[in-house]
């Protein structure tokens, strides 16, 4: 049976600087977010997108969640390319990093949908377009931001199935599909279809507890930076990383690359390598020639 955990997804803002610069830009990556769900089979709990970089908190297995990332990834920089005519710059690396203990995955949860508003957006998590704010431990008078047109007047959903394929292809973004019965509103593939509300909020279990952890501080925040910093890791320079991987295979195997390793040996090395120095998964990946996906099944 496979293992599940929860895990947090990010990007580094600095690299993807220009992740997002129009309006129908965070439309589309904001939709990916469905797309993503549907295809890889992972529960997502909340997610939310900035003009550097998304956000999200998955629960599922490695395979699942890491699925979910490469698609993001790579969907989201086709379409750039198609958009812009070409990837203009933008580096998406997206991170994921496990969550362990019950402080950390409560804030990283409201960490996904607060950062329009900490960042300096004039509006409130709740009412944030392009984050699931709006969903949890809501009233059923509550209209949600998705079904409000730019005049105001609240639309009817639709299914996503009545649209021509031109309109489809245009929401989704990517040669993938979603389900038919998917409601969709104002150029939105309505978060409802895909977020897992009730786990999301079984997180906190009562309003007053969410209220508190949706109130983020410093300190709080410095936590989440931290354990985003160190699962990132250090890229050093390649001739510096090479020298201390060659120091530890020499005196592993007597011989200055991986290359010639076990796997096990292999593993050893790119874990004495994390352990020591704290590089960052890519840069162990090309040094013991594993792939970072299966890497990071067993070096943490």
């Amino acid at each position: 049976m496979e293992e599940v955990h929860y895990y947090h997804m990010y990007a580094n803002g600095d690299d993807a600087q220009n992740f997002i610069t129009t309006e129908e830009e965070f439309k589309t990556a904001f939709n990916r977010f469905g797309v993503c769900q549907y295809v890889s089979g992972v529960k997502l709990l909340s997610c939310s997108d900035e003009d550097s970089h998304p956000h999200s908190l998955l629960y599922g297995s490695y395979e699942k969640c890491m699925r979910f990332k490469e698609l993001y990834e790579s969907i989201s920089i086709r379409s750039i390319i198609q958009n812009r005519g070409s990837a203009d710059g933008v580096v998406l690396k997206c991170e994921l990093l496990q969550i362990e203990d019950m402080e950390h995955l409560m804030n990283t949860g409201t960490y996904t949908i607060i950062q329009a508003t900490k960042d300096g957006k004039a509006v409130m998590p709740y009412d944030y377009r392009f984050g699931t704010g709006a969903l949890y431990f809501r009233s059923r008078y509550s209209v949600l931001p998705w079904l409000v047109d730019d005049n105001g007047r609240v639309c009817e959903p639709v299914p996503f199935g009545s649209l021509t394929r031109r309109a489809q292809l245009r929401l989704c973004s990517s040669k993938y599909s979603i389900p038919d019965d998917w409601l969709v509103c104002n150029g939105f593939i309505l978060p409802t279809n895909y977020i897992d509300v009730k786990a999301f909020e079984n997180i906190y279990r009562s309003h007053n507890c969410f209220r508190v952890f949706l109130a983020s501080n410093k300190a709080r925040d410095q936590l989440i930076l931290q354990r985003m910093a160190m699962n990132r890791g250090v890229m050093v320079e390649d001739l510096l990383a090479r020298k201390y991987c060659e120091e530890i295979c020499i005196s592993l195997i007597g011989r200055k690359t991986a290359k010639y390793a076990t796997i096990e040996q292999r593993l050893t090395i790119a874990s004495t390598l994390r352990t020591r120095y704290h590089l960052a998964y890519r840069q162990l990946a090309t040094l013991v020639y594993i792939p970072e996906s299966e890497l990071r099944k067993y070096v943490k």
